[in-house]
């Protein structure tokens, strides 16, 4: 068993990248919340949903390449 190896200062930007934009997503909710229907709230919901998608299968990725180091 393999000790982890430790993360390039690249990584650790990104994944403070993709924590800031799951803040900002919860934030785009509250116009939702609100009942507010302007077209512009709807796009904001229509991004935030595709970069969560995004962050999803990137986790998804690292999670799987850190099983496969442990193994």
């Amino acid at each position: 068993m393999s000790s982890p190896k430790p993360t390039p200062a690249s990584d650790k930007t990104s994944r403070w990248i993709e924590d800031i934009f799951i803040l900002l997503c919860i934030a785009s909710l509250w116009p939702a919340i609100l009942g507010w229907q302007e077209p512009i709230y709807q796009f904001l919901l229509y991004i935030a949903l595709m970069g969560l998608v995004v962050i999803f299968l990137r986790r998804q990725k690292r999670l799987r390449d850190a099983s496969r180091q442990t193994k």
